[in-house]
């Protein structure tokens, strides 16, 4: 059985500032890659434990560079980069059987969140078909167009309350407190290493009492930005179309490709 995991660096264990953390400039952004793979690492361990044998990571932080091959264990293999279409490079239609989603955060604008953005800062609000989301929301749906579910998160707790809201039966692991924008309680990496790994370990003993989250298309997907120089340039991109003073539309019937052939030309990667 095949698993895939998505990884971020904003709702690992630990992780509080994004200058000096997040921010691969930060000076203790070594130190958060380490919170990171041991959050990653514990997710495999529990994953492999509850019977996965793979697991496939993608590392989805900034430049997809955060996860360092030396810590990881033996049995994933990375993703590093950032590789346009990703769900088909790995066929996930074919292969995996469930998505862990490790070091996720709350949307953007998220009332007493940490870190909180949807993909890029200059975005303030993201709808898949009138439903208002954030990272997890379009990833568990880019996911569902290929009959994967997302069977278990790791983040702070506003994270998991979002993701708990949109998609319900699903494992959780909640690493550390929001208290507000840059700031939270936090829990020893050597305690959050068990919380992951166990909820990871029964979310894949669980795995065939989880569904896909599916939308159905036709896809519309609006996004609004916070500055109008961030519109003007999201709207230059072929296929996209202004839909009010600081909102952009995209439509289509393929979501993987909708989505990640916007935000890839919007965050400048190929």
């Amino acid at each position: 059985m095949k698993i895939f995991l998505m990884a971020d660096l904003e709702g690992a264990s630990g992780v509080v500032n994004f200058n000096h953390q997040a921010n691969p400039d930060g000076f203790l952004y070594d130190e958060a890659r380490d919170y990171m793979i041991s959050d990653v690492n514990a997710a495999i361990e529990g994953a492999l434990e509850g019977g996965a044998d793979e697991v496939f990571v993608f590392d989805m932080h900034f430049y997809g560079l955060n996860l360092d091959l030396n810590q990881l264990h033996p049995k994933a293999r990375l993703i590093a980069g950032k590789p346009r279409k990703i769900y088909p490079l790995c066929k996930l239609d074919k292969d995996f059987k469930g998505l862990i989603m490790i070091g996720y955060h709350a949307m953007a604008k998220t009332e007493g969140g940490l870190l909180t953005h949807t993909y890029d800062y200059s975005m303030k609000k993201l709808y898949l078909n009138g439903i208002l989301m954030g990272e997890i929301g379009m990833e568990a749906a880019i996911a569902g167009c290929y009959k994967v579910p997302l069977i278990m998160i790791s983040g702070d707790s506003k994270a998991i309350q979002e993701a708990e809201h949109l998609l319900g039966n699903l494992e959780k692991a909640v690493v550390k407190y929001s208290i507000n924008e840059h700031s939270a309680l936090c829990l020893p990496a050597s305690v959050t290493r068990e919380i992951i790994k166990e909820a990871a370990r029964r979310a894949v003993q669980r795995i065939g009492e989880f569904k896909p989250f599916l939308v159905n298309p036709p896809y519309r997907i609006e996004v609004e930005f916070f500055d109008f120089k961030d519109v003007e340039k999201a709207e230059k991109i072929p296929g996209v179309k202004r839909a009010g003073k600081l909102t952009v539309e995209l439509n289509g019937d393929d979501l993987p490709a909708l989505w990640e052939n916007f935000i890839g030309a919007y965050q400048g990667y190929e």
